[in-house]
């Protein structure tokens, strides 16, 4: 009989509040450099601040689901940051464990 692994990852330890953080600070230095250089009164790029907006909305969202206890919603938020961050997959600090496949 297979004996299960205590280190592989478990719903609660998968979609943890440490790595949402990680993945919105590596989300926000993308986004937030660009939102707050343009210069003072200048309309702001709304692709951009939408998704700046989306980012804090997911994340929001993970919050209350991890709250309520409802993993595949937890699971969702998550799938949606990973689909965005995939975007700077070449980047240096993008983490493996954000692949999205």
């Amino acid at each position: 009989m297979h004996e299960p692994d205590e280190t592989a990852a478990t719903p609660e330890t998968e979609y943890a509040e440490e790595h949402f953080a990680e993945l919105a600070d590596f989300l926000f230095a993308r986004t937030d450099p660009l939102l707050l250089t343009r210069p003072h009164g200048a309309e702001p790029d709304r692709a951009l601040q939408a998704l700046n907006d989306v980012v804090r909305a997911l994340l929001g969202q993970a919050r209350a689901f991890r709250e309520w206890g409802n993993e595949p919603a937890l699971a969702g938020a998550w799938d949606a940051l990973t689909v965005i961050a995939s975007q700077w997959k070449d980047h240096p600090d993008f983490l493996p464990d954000w692949e999205w496949e």
